[in-house]
């Protein structure tokens, strides 16, 4: 017979946030995980997840009278003797295990096996599973900041920015009183970048600025790095160029012995290059970019930056050839609703090429792609490159193309950026 799982009662909350059990819209996260996992696990990952955030929300001290452990241990046993994916069935029996330590239950065996059913969650494209129980995680352990910062991670990645925001806020305040320097930076800096998506750019850079701060004061010099590359972004889009510009090579100057971002950088610079019309500058360096990125997202964006500058700089053989990889990248369905910018840049190369009937496929396919994400800058850009298209007019482009390249020798952050990712090894993906 299974062993019910607890009822929730009235509970006494120590922590600042909640169970993360709504989503936008005023919807129930039980449901929305109901939905997204097979029927035969859902209900059991709800029910586990449900009885953690339970026991999370109770007073420490209090935990003993909240369950009682022979039906816990009943549910235990249950759970290892099933027969649904272990590698989500055993972090909920490691959970219900500790749950029936009652008071000696460890708040850090729950969480890590919290953030290994957040793993499985990813790894099956349950993503309001994943991301629920790297909520619960955090609140296992609120009293550590890596926690609270690694949810408000997540949930901003996946859209949800004001939840994002709270958690990075309660990492800062934590790591603050916990001397943790590293993450109260890093907790910073993600907040710079949630303000940045949210279109608060003033709130953006003063945020990012105090991370820089943190980052020189304690020493911590690849997060130096990866702040002046987020400052160098949400200066591009405040249009102060010249500082822009300065922050990149400041950045550029820290990763170029091999930091992770390096790869990321050259891209994110050769983008506001193109979009000044320095179609060669950009060239140059995003030739033998794409081989450095392996996500299809990241990978589709580098072919298109290098598809555009390449048809701008006449390069047909290049043009197809990153044309051709990037349409076989938007052919994966979960790619192409997120492809219609990309899209975006490869039609306008084709227009730099006069291959007409390439560039109208490819705007078409852009419009069609736009319009059902809702990417309003994407759908204008493609309607205004169709009518252009249409009527033949041919684009301004970059003048003398072979004499800039030739000028690139010249260029010390171009060629900074070639000889850095021609040599360098690179570290480990970090955050």
């Amino acid at each position: 017979m299974r062993a019910t799982p607890p009822r929730p009662g009235s509970v006494h909350r120590t922590a600042d946030f909640t169970s993360p059990l709504t989503v936008p819209g005023g919807e129930v996260a039980g449901t929305e995980i109901v939905r997204e996992l097979p029927p035969e696990v859902a209900l059991t990952v709800w029910q586990v997840l449900r009885t953690v955030l339970l026991w999370a929300a109770e007073i420490p001290a209090q935990r003993g009278d909240l369950f009682e452990r022979s039906a816990m241990e009943q549910w235990e046993r249950e759970l290892l003797e099933g027969t649904f994916d272990p590698e989500v069935r055993y972090p909920l029996a490691v959970m219900v295990g500790e749950l029936a330590a009652l008071e000696d239950a460890s708040p850090e065996a729950m969480a890590h096996a919290c953030l290994c059913a957040a793993e499985w969650g990813l790894a099956h494209k349950a993503t309001r599973t994943a991301l629920a129980f790297t909520e619960a995680a955090a609140l296992c352990l609120p009293d550590h900041p890596r926690y609270a910062w690694m949810a408000g991670r997540m949930l901003r990645k996946h859209g949800y920015r004001r939840e994002a925001e709270q958690w990075i806020k309660r990492s800062i305040r934590v790591a603050g009183s916990k001397g943790d320097w590293e993450t109260q930076t890093l907790g910073l800096n993600s907040l710079g970048n949630v303000f940045y998506e949210a279109g608060k750019y003033p709130e953006s850079v003063r945020t990012l600025e105090d991370a820089l701060r943190a980052s020189r004061k304690h020493r911590l010099r690849a997060r130096e790095g990866e702040i002046l590359h987020d400052l160098f972004a949400v200066t591009v889009w405040g249009g102060d160029i010249s500082r822009a510009e300065g922050f990149a090579q400041a950045a550029f100057e820290i990763y170029r012995d091999g930091h992770h971002r390096l790869p990321a950088l050259a891209h994110d610079v050769a983008v506001l290059w193109i979009r000044r019309g320095q179609f060669a500058r950009a060239f140059s360096v995003l030739k033998d970019l794409p081989a450095f990125f392996e996500f299809p997202e990241e990978r589709i964006r580098v072919l298109a930056s290098l598809a555009r500058s390449a048809g701008a700089c006449g390069d047909r053989v290049i043009f197809l050839h990153a044309c051709h990889n990037a349409e076989l990248l938007a052919m994966d369905d979960y790619i192409s609703l997120r492809s219609a910018p990309a899209l975006v840049e490869i039609g306008l190369g084709a227009w730099d090429l006069g291959e007409w009937e390439t560039a109208e496929r490819i705007l078409e396919s852009a419009l069609r792609f736009a319009t059902i994400a809702g990417e309003s800058d994407a759908r204008l850009q493609a309607e205004s490159a169709l009518i252009a298209v249409r009527d033949r007019t041919y684009p301004e482009k970059e003048q003398n193309p072979v004499n800039s390249r030739t000028a690139i020798v010249d260029d010390a952050l171009a060629t900074g950026f070639l000889s850095s990712l021609q040599t360098a090894e690179f570290t480990a993906a970090g955050v």
